[in-house]
C-alpha cells in the first residue's frame, strides 16, 4: 500500500512541474524566445509575446530539463508563426496571465479568467458587528472554471483564500509576481524559494518556511516542496501560505493586529 501511495504521490508531484501536452499561455513579461534546439544558446527563431496562447506538442524521448529563477521546468516543443522550435515551460500558465496595469489583485484576476458561478454566499456572526471582538463575516464566491475566493473579516483581522484548479506551486509563484497585491510577498525579481531563510525588505523582517515531503533525501528536487509559508510585519502581522490540495493550488493571505 505504501509503495502504491508513493508512486501515486510521485506522479502527482512531477505533474505539478512538468506541463502535460496541451494549451498554455506565455506569462513572461518580455515574451518568450522560441529556439531552434532545446538549448539556451540555440538560435532564436522568434519571440512569443506575453499572453499568447501556445500548444505544446508531443515529442518522443526524454524532455530536456532547465532551471530558471529557482523554477524547474523543461524545454517544450511548440509551433508559432509557422516556426517549430522549443520554449521553456517555466513561464507558462494554464490560464491567460493578468492584464498588465489593469489587474491589481487576485480577486480581479479570477474575474478576468472566468465568470462567477451563482451569487456570493455570505455568513455572519450573530453580533453582526465587525467592531466587536466576536464579530465576523465569511464570504464565498465560486467561478465557472472551478476557482474559488473566500474572504474572512473579523475584529482587527482579515484574510483571503483562493483555490486555483490545475495550477502548480511554481505557476502560483509566477502568477503572483505579476499581481501588485502580492508585491510584498514575491517581488518582480524574486526567485522561487527553495530553502528556508530570513531577510529584510523595506525595513520589514521576513521569514520563509518550506514544508517538504519526508522522502526529500531519497528523491530530492523542487517537487518535494509541499507548502510555502511567509510571515512578515508591516504595522500589522501578515501570514501567506501557498500549497497544493489534490489538483488545486491554495493561496492564503491574512493579517491583523
Amino acid at each position: 500500500m505504501k509503495i502504491l501511495f508513493m508512486a501515486a504521490f510521485m506522479a502527482l508531484s512531477l505533474s505539478t512541474l512538468a506541463q502535460v501536452y496541451g494549451n498554455y499561455y506565455v506569462a513572461a513579461k518580455t515574451g518568450l524566445s522560441i529556439r531552434e534546439k532545446p538549448e539556451a544558446a540555440s538560435k532564436v527563431l522568434d519571440k512569443i509575446p506575453y499572453g499568447t496562447k501556445v500548444t505544446t506538442l508531443e515529442e518522443p524521448g526524454n524532455w530536456v530539463s532547465i532551471t530558471t529563477e529557482g523554477m524547474m521546468g523543461y524545454w517544450r516543443k511548440v509551433k508559432y508563426n509557422n516556426k517549430t522550435g522549443y520554449i521553456v515551460d517555466n513561464y507558462l500558465l494554464p490560464l491567460s496571465p493578468p492584464k498588465l496595469n489593469a489587474i491589481k489583485d487576485l480577486k480581479q484576476y479570477l474575474a478576468q479568467a472566468s465568470q462567477p458561478f451563482g451569487t456570493k454566499l455570505v455568513r455572519k456572526s450573530t453580533s453582526m458587528n465587525l467592531d466587536d471582538e466576536g464579530g465576523w463575516e465569511l464570504t464565498k464566491q465560486l467561478y465557472k472554471n472551478g476557482s474559488e475566493w473566500h474572504q474572512f473579516l473579523a475584529y482587527e483581522y482579515n484574510s483571503d483564500t483562493y483555490f486555483l484548479p490545475d495550477f502548480s506551486l511554481q505557476q502560483g509563484f509566477l502568477l503572483l509576481r505579476l499581481i501588485p497585491e502580492f508585491k510584498n510577498i514575491f517581488g518582480e525579481k524574486d526567485e522561487f524559494p527553495t530553502a528556508n531563510k530570513k531577510f529584510s525588505r523595506d525595513d520589514n523582517e521576513y521569514e520563509i518556511k518550506l514544508y517538504k515531503t519526508v522522502d526529500e533525501a531519497e528523491y530530492g528536487g523542487p517537487f518535494t516542496i509541499e507548502k510555502i509559508k511567509i510571515e512578515f510585519s508591516e504595522g500589522a502581522t501578515y501570514i501567506f501560505e501557498m500549497y497544493m490540495q489534490d489538483n488545486q493550488l491554495v493561496i492564503f493571505f491574512g493579517g491583523g493586529l
